[in-house]
């Protein structure tokens, strides 16, 4: 297998905006997408990965009827033909019409996104065979299954307000090793893309516009410190509905983006 991608190893930002497209294109929040599948090769910058191009997601909605499985990731490699299949599963009851249904399917299908990125990962930094003994070594076909338990505690995790990095790093269906194969050529951890799927930096600029950024800065150099956190706050409110985020990630979420990256940047738009 393997394959030659700059960037997408070491660099979290570039591989959040590497893949996600594929992430847009399965169109969680549209249940007529449901059962669409999505290859892989229709994203030019990925062409250079080997295999890439028999490799295919689709989201599947069904009544899993088990307590113990509300969600699951599901893959299948055709050795003959060399496709890989990949299947999102998710349980009818997260396409009940509610604000946290939405949520909660929002945040499982990206955490079983993040399984499938794991795939991805070992499929372009090992060898075929070393592949395949780590996904006999995960139960076979199926990669991932989530308890009725374990989404709740996810949900719980993400809604609440200001989490430290290690709430993440505590529990288990967010840790890095719950996703990892052992075999991936990868500097980055899954926990923050995980995170950084759900409300990335590149995400926030497409609401946080010019004339924001503007006013966010004129606020903070008059020290009118609880208007611009306001209006800041008011940005990630808007995201978290639109995007169907809990509002205390996407306002937690916010704040790291604007530790690591608006306080160094901001400062330079002239006001």
């Amino acid at each position: 297998m393997g394959g030659k991608h700059p960037n997408i190893h070491n660099n979290l930002e570039y591989a959040v905006v590497c893949f996600r497209p594929i992430l847009q294109r399965l169109r969680i929040r549209n249940e007529s997408s449901v059962g669409i599948p999505v290859f892989l090769a229709s994203f030019p910058q990925l062409w250079t990965l080997s295999n890439i191009n028999k490799w295919v997601i689709t989201i599947l909605k069904t009544n899993l009827n088990d307590p113990d499985c509300k969600a699951k990731f599901l893959s299948q490699y055709h050795k003959n033909t060399g496709i890989m299949e990949c299947y999102i599963v998710l349980d009818n009851v997260f396409f009940a019409n509610g604000v946290v249904s939405n949520e909660i399917r929002k945040a499982i299908a990206v955490h079983e996104f993040c399984h499938f990125l794991a795939l991805l990962y070992a499929s372009i930094s090992t060898t075929e065979e070393v592949l395949q003994k780590k996904l006999r070594e995960r139960l076979s076909k199926i990669v991932d299954v989530l308890t009725n338990e374990q989404v709740l505690k996810l949900y719980q995790l993400l809604n609440k307000s200001r989490p430290l990095s290690d709430d993440f790093s505590d529990f288990e269906q967010t840790k890095d090793g719950h996703f990892r194969l052992d075999c991936e050529d990868l500097d980055l951890s899954y926990t923050d893309l995980f995170k950084n799927f759900l409300l990335s930096r590149q995400m926030f600029d497409e609401y946080f516009s010019q004339k924001d950024k503007e006013e966010f800065i004129r606020l903070l150099k008059n020290e009118e410190n609880e208007a611009a956190i306001d209006l800041y706050f008011n940005i990630a409110k808007i995201i978290a509905r639109e995007k169907w985020l809990p509002e205390n990630f996407a306002i937690n979420q916010a704040i790291d983006i604007l530790m690591k990256f608006y306080l160094s940047e901001l400062p330079k738009i002239q006001v």
